[in-house]
């Protein structure tokens, strides 16, 4: 049995191996890369599977002589460690005798520490297998994941002018793009990008002769292609002929009608060389009775036909028997009876030469033939035949569907079998396109389903069912021959369909997120981020239901398991006590536990309710979880069974559920205190073991204010119209973490937004000093539980009005406690002595402040300290999407997710003294300290450099306030700084500057200089990022313009911007391409400025020469400073020129020559724009008077 178990696992080990190429790389999503870096688990072959499983069927226990006549003690060894089960030394030694190295020696230690789940001290081979296996499909998962490439619902149009006919193709036409739908009718249909209706015009056909005693049926239109290069649309139809439309202008007019054609033209493909656009294009059309002819245009950009000049205006009909008479402009190529049936499709090929072409003939079902006949012809045969087909050179892939209900991937010169069949459409499949970026294929079939497929795994990533109001009550819809059209430009990127009369649009791909330098933990916004002491790494979560966990001392990712919650945002992360175990909680109320070594979901907790999770604990002697949130309950979980999956929720509470609104935070103090505090401001203390409650240290305040009256751009939309103190759904007020504002209205409890327990000064039973910390508002509020008078002191956080405080913690000792605020500052307060003993008064001042640093550009969600074997860390989460580690006194380690890792031993890897807004360049200069300098030559510049961001030079005005303008490199600050700029720089206190406002410059080199400070003022020195007690500083991010005014220059800023993006890229040969056509675009095309170098040949005046200026001395600083104000035909009594014959003589045309040849000096921006005149005009005349 025991074989056979290990068997059985061996089967799984080995489908995964293979499938994983022999070694799973964990480079996805940022893994580690690097060889030297690659761990344990990645460097695991087959071979060593195989012996590792050889060396767990035949370990035996170690078994000391001394016991072996010791019956009792032998069978007590035996049941502690039966066979096959190895011990920390047993397993080191088995893993380096198959690896063949003691390099990973330390890192065994963490890995048997991840296999031991029982805790038992010993590893058998299923924990190994499981912890393998789990490892594998989590990479494997990661590995093959795609993003789906359609994230929004299709914006479906009515094309009312087809008359409930169906659309025959639709297209892309340039200068400006635009849709263009033509109906089986011959309804051409014009849309903008956002499928907005331009215009419409139909094709007329010939008027019926009302004496013909014939009845002549309506032409159908069979197909339209786009030729770009001519601008001009080629349109078959049924009555035999081409008729080609020039699009160039905004009134669509036919300029060429080729008619009388032998067959029906059914299906059409254009192609020209991009290289050479007025080169020898060709146009591919299949007809209905099997044959391909091709139509060579020798000069299409000039003309496609002759025309002789006319009088007449109006179609130039061309007979096609008379194509050889317009052999200067066209020649044609029939290839016949390629196929026995109609052609259902073409496309031209152009590095063989070749055309692919399909139908429905089981016979003949896909031919790819080349034109000259002088290659193989290869033939595809299908029983249902091919309807519609793709071609892809790159991939080298050849797709069809047909009406089998198949989409098959075959190798273009491989006829006899498919490389895949991809099924899943329950009708037959009438459009295929390949997206050679994303590496998949659309596949749309007649109940309008469309279905996208990885091309390497061949299978099927998303989904879309199309709801076009035709399609609805299962009604079986009319398609056109040609349905899907792929917009692959960036400007568009979209995917097209019609069905009916409709037509629908689906965007490709994401919303392009601002370009930003800065490295990010997530895609979205974290949650939390918790440290495990145990086996030294960092978990976070965020709002997309992703879980990541970190190497702490080198920064690098371990695992990734996403959908944690599906698609529900993470609220609260906790450990369980043996850290093993990772719980979290979502919006929606459910709670799982996972082994996040493997991303194992080991139980699922039952929801009391449909609503947020804020706080989970796990009660280590209870063996149960608790669990609170918007229920307004406290919830226990049974923990004792550990095979249990489902675990259902106790809400039952011994004390009564006292809490009257949602419940934001918990804290517990082992073994016996737990307390909970709620939105509306009520604080309780329970006893764990009796579920009662201690004290009620504040009742909570009813209020009439809607919840809802703040919310994130997320939330609007979803929010209740309800004025009541309770919201109608919810989920419907927004977290903490995600309000833009907090503002607390007159009248209402700020909401307790963190609790936490003093546990250091807990271990005196019932001390008199402030044991729990809690935070309202930006307030952090200090309570005693055994005193009369609870609240002991009080003090406010932020150094701005209206923020708050979501994170703190403490030092074990309760020595330090840390704080992090809504404006991202984290900052360290000296609390040893601060709320010890009651006061007559409630304390109001702060403790002394021992740092202060600017971490994030948002909310600080999470704070956790961290004693490590290489010193003391802070870690920091924040809604801007990182999670940052920092040391005690701020210095910037890293952040996790950044390329580089960092080294906790070695500081020279660490980000200090740089910032996480330090740019590249700007990082490989280090050793800048953030000082203040004062020059004595210049009394009035103060320069105040920042580690990692350009020298900022300042001058500011006695007694006003430091005007601090955008942050642009090398360029003269004029507006307020960038959010990302401004947390940067902390404003000091203008009674600390003396000076004067006359400028304000920037200097992309950093220097380090020196600031005199009274000594009183600053206790601690400067460092990177880190201003410790705080000088009166202010906040600069209000504008005195007003919220109102803001959002307008916000506004316009951002349609500025969409404009020159939209325009910004004008090709000039597309304007200009006939030579006459007057651009705007073109005229507003600057050259870019030359710097021009001073001649050493410069003419010099009476003038210059008698302040002794000469031709080798002179230079351009000289002449900017040089007063020439004044006419040489006047000059001074003290500066008479000599006489000389060329003054007495008027100018010549040789020395105005002279004058033309002297190059433009550059001068420097003046605030006088006349004065630069003034200086030429003077050197003018000064030139013509040598």
């Amino acid at each position: 049995m025991q074989v056979s178990r290990y068997q059985e696992t061996w089967k799984w080990i080995a489908v995964y191996e293979d499938f994983s190429d022999a070694v799973i790389q964990f480079t996805v999503d940022g893994f580690d890369k690097g060889g030297d870096r690659i761990r344990l688990e990645e460097r695991i072959k087959l071979r060593h599977l195989r012996q590792l499983m050889h060396q767990f069927m035949i370990h035996k226990p170690h078994i000391d002589p001394a016991i072996l006549t010791d019956r009792l003690q032998l069978h007590r060894l035996k049941e502690r460690q039966p066979a096959g089960c190895m011990n920390l030394k047993e397993f080191k030694l088995t893993i380096s005798q198959v690896m063949k190295t003691n390099d990973y020696e330390e890192y065994v230690e963490k890995l048997f520490t991840k296999l031991d789940t029982s805790c038992d001290g010993y590893v058998d081979w299923n924990e190994f297998c499981t912890y393998m296996l789990l490892l594998y499909r989590e990479n494997d998962y990661l590995r093959t994941k795609r993003e789906i490439p359609f994230i929004t619902e299709p914006k479906i149009r009515h094309i009312v002018y087809n008359r409930q006919e169906s659309t025959s193709r639709i297209v892309t036409v340039e200068n400006p793009y635009r849709y263009v739908a033509v109906s089986k009718e011959g309804a051409v249909t014009v849309w903008d990008g956002h499928l907005r209706f331009d215009k419409v015009f139909s094709i007329d056909d010939e008027e019926e002769d009302s004496r013909s005693a014939k009845r002549r049926f309506k032409m159908w239109v069979t197909d339209m292609v786009y030729m770009s290069n001519c601008h001009k649309l080629a349109i078959a139809s049924t009555s035999r002929d081409i008729r080609f439309y020039d699009v160039t202008s905004n009134q669509y007019f036919e300029e060429f009608h080729l008619f009388a054609m032998p067959d029906v033209p059914y299906c059409m493909d254009y192609w020209f060389d991009k290289n050479n656009k007025s080169g020898e294009s060709l146009l591919v059309f299949g007809t209905d009775t099997g044959d391909i002819h091709i139509l060579y245009f020798t000069k299409p950009m000039s003309q496609l036909f002759d025309s002789p000049f006319k009088r007449d205006g109006g179609t130039r009909k061309i007979f096609y028997q008379d194509l050889p008479h317009h052999s200067q402009w066209v020649r044609q190529v029939v290839c016949e009876k390629v196929h026995p049936e109609v052609i259902c499709k073409v496309k031209y090929i152009p590095d063989s030469e070749a055309i692919i072409s399909s139908s429905a003939s089981p016979k003949n079902s896909l031919v790819i033939a080349d034109i000259q006949g002088l290659k193989k012809i290869y033939i595809f045969k299908l029983d249902k035949g091919v309807e519609n087909f793709d071609y892809n050179k790159s991939l080298n892939l050849l797709v069809t569907g047909s009406s089998d209900h198949y989409v098959r991937l075959w190798n273009p010169y491989v006829t006899s079998k498919p490389v895949a069949i991809l099924t899943g459409h329950a009708t037959g499949v009438i459009d295929v396109v390949i997206h050679e970026d994303l590496n998949q294929v659309f596949s749309y079939s007649k109940a309008a389903v469309l279905k996208v497929w990885d091309i390497k795994e061949h299978t099927c990533v998303q989904t879309v069912v199309v709801k076009f109001p035709s399609s609805i009550h299962g009604r079986m819809p009319e398609h056109g021959q040609f349905p899907l059209h792929l917009e692959r430009r960036p400007q568009l990127s979209c995917l097209l369909l019609t069905c009916n009369d409709y037509v629908g649009q689906l965007k490709l791909g994401k919303r392009p997120a601002p370009a930003s330098f800065m490295p990010v933990t997530h895609d979205t916004q974290l949650c939390s981020a918790v440290y495990n002491p145990l086996f030294k790494q960092v978990v976070t979560g965020c709002d997309s239901s992703t879980v990541a966990v970190w190497e702490l001392e080198t920064g690098n990712k371990s695992i990734v398991f996403s959908n944690a919650h599906g698609d529900e945002e993470i609220t609260c992360m906790a450990f369980d006590d043996s850290w093993r175990r990772l719980i979290t909680g979502a919006r929606n109320g459910t709670i799982k536990v996972w082994n996040f070594q493997n991303g194992h979901n080991l139980h699922k907790l039952e929801p009391v309710s449909e609503a947020e999770v804020t706080g989970i604990i796990a009660l280590l002697d209870k063996k149960s979880i608790l669990a609170v949130g918007w229920s307004r309950l406290l919830a226990l979980y049974d923990d004792s069974d550990l095979d249990n999956m489902y675990v259902k929720a106790r809400s039952h509470w011994k004390g009564g559920q006292l809490h009257e609104d949602d419940i934001l935070t918990l804290d517990h103090c082992p073994p016996h205190l737990l307390a909970t505090a709620s939105f509306d401001g009520a604080i309780i203390v329970w006893d764990v073991d009796t579920e009662k409650c201690v004290v009620q240290l504040r009742r909570g305040r009813g209020t009439k204010i809607s919840k809802v009256a703040v919310t994130s751009d997320s939330d609007i939309g979803s929010r209740p119209d309800s004025t009541s103190s309770r919201p109608q759904s919810k989920n419907s007020r927004p977290n903490s973490r995600h309000c833009k504002s907090h503002r607390i209205e007159k009248g209402q409890q700020a909401p307790v937004d963190k609790v936490l327990f003093l546990r250091g000064r807990l271990a005196v039973r019932y001390t008199e000093s402030a044991v729990l910390v809690s935070s309202e508002g930006g307030y952090l509020r200090f309570w005693s539980l055994y005193t009369n008078k609870h609240e002991l002191g009080y003090f406010y956080v932020p150094d701005s009005a209206d923020q708050s405080v979501l994170a703190m913690c403490t030092k074990p000792n309760n020595s330090i406690l840390i704080t992090g605020d809504t404006q991202g500052k984290v900052k360290v307060w000296d609390i040893m002595a601060y709320c010890i003993k009651p006061q007559d008064r409630r304390v109001k001042t702060p403790p002394p402040l021992e740092a202060s640093w600017s971490a994030h550009d948002s909310a600080i969600v999470s704070v956790e300290y961290i004693e490590h074997d290489h010193g003391v860390f802070i870690l920091t989460a924040s809604t801007d999407k990182t999670a940052r580690l920092w040391s005690l006194q701020g210095e910037y380690i890293g952040t996790f997710g950044q390329t580089m890792a960092w080294n906790l031993k070695v500081q020279t890897t660490w980000g200090h003294p740089g910032t996480p807004w330090t740019t590249l360049d700007d990082s490989k200069n280090k050793g800048v300290d953030v000082t203040v300098n004062t020059d004595s030559r210049d009394e009035g510049t103060q320069s105040i450099p920042v580690s990692g961001v350009p020298l900022i030079t300042q001058v500011v005005d006695k007694g006003g306030d430091l005007d601090i303008p955008t942050l642009e490199r090398g360029e003269t600050l004029t507006s307020p700084l960038p959010t990302s700029a401004r947390s940067l720089i902390t404003p000091i206190s203008t009674a600390m500057l003396d000076t004067k406002v006359c400028q304000t410059t920037i200097n992309s080199a950093p220097v380090r200089t020196s600031l005199h400070v009274p000594a009183d003022l600053l206790k601690h020195t400067y460092r990177s990022q880190t201003f410790a007690f705080g000088t009166g500083l202010q906040d600069c991010r209000k504008s005195f313009l007003g919220v109102k005014v803001d959002r307008d220059l916000e506004r316009k800023k951002r349609y500025r911007q969409s404009r020159r993006g939209q325009f910004g890229a004008i090709n000039s040969y597309q304007t200009s391409r006939f030579g006459q056509l007057c651009s705007p675009y073109q005229a507003l095309t600057t050259p870019n400025l030359e710097s021009v170098d001073l001649p050493r040949n410069l003419p010099m005046s009476q003038r210059m020469i008698n302040r002794g200026y000469t031709s080798e001395n002179l230079t351009q600083d000289d002449l900017k400073v040089m007063d020439l104000s004044f006419f040489p035909e006047t000059p001074t009594k003290d500066e008479e020129p000599r006489p000389s014959k060329k003054s007495s003589t008027p100018r010549n045309y040789s020395e105005e020559k002279v004058y033309k040849k002297l190059p433009a000096i550059k001068s420097a921006t003046s605030r006088q724009p006349s004065h630069l005149h003034n200086q030429i005009l003077a050197l003018r005349k000064q030139s013509t008077f040598i």
